[in-house]
């Protein structure tokens, strides 16, 4: 059985996924600040699932579009420009993990955190800002500006 729905309804199904997998990690930070210690992992495999599972059904969105020149032509260097912010952001968790995992140190997590953030955070605005073009440029063709 294969589920029929439009690019922009997988599209939303894509974002709200992502959302719920970020969401995850506000009952587990506010049992922090309260001084609980709840196991990580589970965590960490639910944000990861969310937020993959996500990004694979706003790729479906993308190929079931199409590579329409003109769409993909909007913004095209901000895209990428986004995408290295995502992969460096997610990457700056490599030092911690080896420095953790690998040497057995004890670090803050803090600059990691920080930093994942700021790169993540940052790509995605870029890649809201496109798509909030391609919108624009859309709904502008439609209704005859």
């Amino acid at each position: 059985m294969r589920i029929a729905l439009t690019p922009s309804e997988w599209r939303w199904l894509g974002n709200g996924l992502i959302l719920l997998g970020v969401l995850v990690w506000a009952p587990f930070l506010i049992a922090m600040a309260m001084g609980e210690d709840w196991p990580f992992l589970p965590f960490l495999a639910a944000h990861l699932t969310g937020v993959l599972g996500g990004w694979q059904l706003r790729a479906r969105a993308a190929t079931m579009e199409g590579s329409a020149s003109t769409a993909w032509e909007i913004g095209r260097r901000r895209r990428w420009l986004s995408r290295l912010l995502i992969y460096l952001g997610v990457l700056a968790w490599a030092p911690y993990f080896y420095q953790t995992r690998v040497l057995g140190h004890e670090v803050e997590i803090f600059p990691y955190l920080a930093a994942h953030l700021t790169g993540v955070l940052s790509g995605v605005a870029l890649r809201l800002s496109v798509e909030m073009e391609r919108r624009w440029r859309r709904s502008g063709r439609l209704h005859g500006a």
